[in-house]
């Protein structure tokens, strides 16, 4: 794998638990990346599947454990305190 790789799974996204939907049963994985590693499907493809953006990855359901959205509004606060913290220092200089 090359560093750019390398450093997208590195990534704290792919690194929150998720739980996958099976057919027969419901599977808690410690993480996308572990979750890739048992299954076989692509991290990216899991991780799309948990904030809405496809429908299922793998012919399963997948979602966080903290919520289906939890990455979604963790990113929109991240993003609203950075803009925040823009705004002062535009004040302050």
């Amino acid at each position: 794998m090359n560093e750019k790789v390398i450093q997208k799974r590195l990534q704290r996204k792919y690194h929150v638990p998720v739980i996958g939907h099976f057919a027969d049963k419901s599977v808690r994985f410690n993480s996308i990346v572990d979750a890739e590693r048992v299954t076989g499907i692509n991290y990216n493809l899991i991780f799309e599947a948990c904030i809405g953006k496809i429908y299922r990855a793998g012919n399963v359901f997948w979602e966080f454990e903290k919520g289906n959205h939890y990455i979604k509004y963790k990113a929109y606060y991240l993003r609203a305190l950075e803009k925040v913290r823009e705004l002062e220092n535009k004040k302050t200089h």
